[in-house]
């Protein structure tokens, strides 16, 4: 019934939003004077937060305070704050944010994402996010209600420490593929209706033939995965085979639970996982998988840019197209291989919280809200200023100006990193109507059986670390497919894995796991 009626309360709040833009101010008024209401009577004075963003890429500050400008004037009128926003890229964020935190600098608003050492169960381990129940009772009412049960991925011992994002739950693994060379090999309808890893080699080996780009499988990450995006399942010769697993909250991914059995197990200890990996091995000696990939610098999308390959596995969401032919700057097809539910992971990959060094919670909780109901505040935060870094179509999409391309645009993020992506305009060739299909398909999505459970690595967190340096030395030659001798080698890294202390952290998961479903 809350998937309904949260479906129902989103996709009633896209359609307005896009069919009656007239409206928009009308329910920003509502919204304040509910803020209002709920947050008591201003005492007049100013609140400065100092906000933590994650970019996909560096934004330089000549080019983002025009923006952060724009956001100020916007939320100064509306809720008395104003914003230090501090955009980083990954490597910038994951060195800087932890520093800052140990060093107490004030922090107020703080994100966490999917790397691990500024990620939602770093932090939680760390003691870093404090207790926002009541603050989001106070000032985050519609936060409440838009999320509704998802809450619980980001709540312990029954209280809120953090808001996930929101955005299309249809989660799934899928291959993007250059569209432009597949048009130009006669092999665009064959990667629209490929449905076995026969079918793709077929592709590969007419891109390698093509050669306009000198490989063909890129890496989709720092760690040098090609075809086993985690978490997934790929093995098999069909992509009925291949299947997702919950890693309940592992922000490495070193382990799922499995529902057959509700055991906590080792994710490279399947033999799909395994099967998978040797299917990499045949692909590198094909001459489909970047040579470089296991020790990369770049990956992901800024590959697909560079021309190194034309093939990029990974997990994405209904929206990717879009976001695919942005970032590498090419049309795209996507091949999709299997479907994963709703996780906990889902909520803790990207969102914020308010961190022990917060000076004003009070005011992040305030803005926060902002970031799941305002949709003048999401587009400015997403795509920048409108008339300077985006324009708008007539079908109501997101374009750029004039005389603006992806080169030359000064601020354009992605829309699925801050707050609630639903509230977001597309981007031309989502379509129109992508919000309403994200909200539509959110409430079929089906939730985990694990849904709510999230692992606590404080108690193992020395021996996560040894796990941790020798899946790194394995990890990338195994994905890449560097590696000739795969099941020997993966051999080695488990029993590796098992002396640095892994069995001793599959059994306190799996006693927190217990104690979990005895309570459900």
């Amino acid at each position: 019934m809350m998937l309904k009626k949260l479906a129902a309360l989103l996709l009633a709040a896209a359609m307005t939003t896009t069919l009656f833009s007239g409206c928009v101010f009308a329910e920003e008024e509502v919204i304040e004077e509910g803020m209002e209401e709920e947050g008591g009577e201003d005492d007049g004075e100013t609140a400065e937060i100092v906000v933590t963003l994650l970019t996909l890429a560096p934004i330089d500050s000549d080019a983002s305070q025009h923006v952060e400008d724009a956001v100020n004037e916007m939320i100064l009128d509306k809720i008395n704050v104003q914003a230090d926003i501090r955009w980083m890229d990954a490597g910038t964020y994951m060195q800087q944010v932890p520093m800052m935190l140990q060093a107490s600098e004030q922090i107020d608003l703080i994100m966490f994402t999917p790397i691990p050492i500024a990620g939602y169960q770093s932090y939680m381990s760390q003691n870093q996010l404090i207790d926002i129940t009541d603050l989001l009772d106070e000032y985050g009412q519609d936060i409440k209600e838009i999320m509704g049960d998802y809450l619980k991925a980001t709540t312990k011992a029954g209280k809120v420490y953090g808001v996930g994002c929101l955005g299309a739950l249809e989660s799934k693994c899928a291959a993007d593929i250059r569209g432009d060379i597949l048009e130009n090999i006669g092999l665009a309808e064959k990667a629209e209706s490929a449905s076995t890893w026969a079918d793709l080699e077929e592709i590969f080996e007419g891109l390698k033939e093509d050669g306009t780009t000198p490989n063909v499988i890129i890496n989709c990450d720092a760690e040098g995965t090609t075809v086993t995006a985690q978490p997934y399942m790929l093995g098999g010769e069909t992509f009925a085979d291949a299947y997702w697993v919950d890693p309940v909250g592992d922000s490495y991914q070193y382990v799922y639970a499995d529902p057959e059995d509700n055991k906590i197990k080792n994710f490279f200890a399947n033999e799909d996982y395994l099967d998978s990996l040797k299917r990499v091995r045949k692909y590198y000696e094909a001459g489909y998988i970047f040579k470089d990939a296991a020790t990369a610098q770049d990956y992901g999308t800024t590959q697909m840019r560079n021309e190194v390959g034309a093939v990029m596995f990974h997990s994405v969401e209904l929206g990717n197209k879009a976001a695919m032919e942005s970032g590498m700057g090419k049309p795209d097809v996507e091949v999709d291989i299997t479907s994963a539910k709703v996780a906990t992971g889902s909520f803790t990959k990207f969102g914020f919280g308010v961190p022990v060094t917060s000076e004003e919670p009070e005011a992040a909780i305030k803005f926060l809200n902002l970031l799941y109901t305002d949709q003048e505040l999401m587009d400015t935060l997403t795509w920048g200023v409108e008339g300077v870094d985006w324009a708008k179509n007539e079908d109501g999409t997101a374009t750029y100006p004039e005389g603006v391309t992806a080169e030359t645009v000064q601020y354009h993020t992605a829309d699925f990193l801050y707050g609630n992506r639903l509230q977001i305009t597309p981007w031309e060739g989502d379509g129109a109507d992508i919000r309403e299909k994200q909200i539509e398909s959110n409430a079929a999505t089906e939730l985990s059986p694990f849904f709510g459970f999230a692992v606590d690595t404080e108690a193992v967190s020395e021996k996560i670390a040894a796990v941790k340096n020798v899946v790194d030395k394995y990890k990338p030659s195994l994905s890449s497919g560097v590696i000739e001798d795969v099941e020997g080698t993966v051999a080695q890294m488990i029993s590796e894995m098992d002396a640095a202390g892994m069995q001793d952290v599959i059994a306190e998961y799996q006693a927190q796991l217990d104690a979990w479903l005895a309570e459900q």
